[in-house]
């Protein structure tokens, strides 16, 4: 049987250092699990570091901070989601949630 290093995303990862959407798929696969969410972090800002306009993982990035209880980072990351794509919605409704739960503490 194959081990998780021979699955065509972690070899698409290890071949292709700055593929980003290999990163962000791979990233999104720890993600389902609390046990991979620190991966999936590493994942994400590789992702971003290879194409800093992926909007998506900056919002993905921010649901994962919040998660881990970093509602900073989480709100820094949905502001660059809106500095890349004015009009993505799904971030704005997050970081208007995350800046009024801000508030409330």
């Amino acid at each position: 049987m194959a081990g998780a290093g021979d699955r065509p995303l972690p070899r698409a990862v290890r071949s292709r250092p700055d593929f980003a959407e290999a990163h962000y798929n791979l990233a999104n696969e720890l993600a389902r699990t609390e046990a991979g969410r620190d991966e999936a972090i590493a994942h994400y800002r590789a992702a971003l570091r290879a194409k800093p306009d992926l909007a998506v993982a900056h919002n993905n990035l921010a649901q994962l901070f919040y998660q881990a209880g970093a509602l900073d980072n989480a709100i820094r990351e949905l502001e660059a989601a809106l500095r890349v794509n004015p009009r993505y919605e799904d971030a704005r409704v997050n970081l208007e949630s995350l800046r009024a739960l801000k508030k409330s503490r």
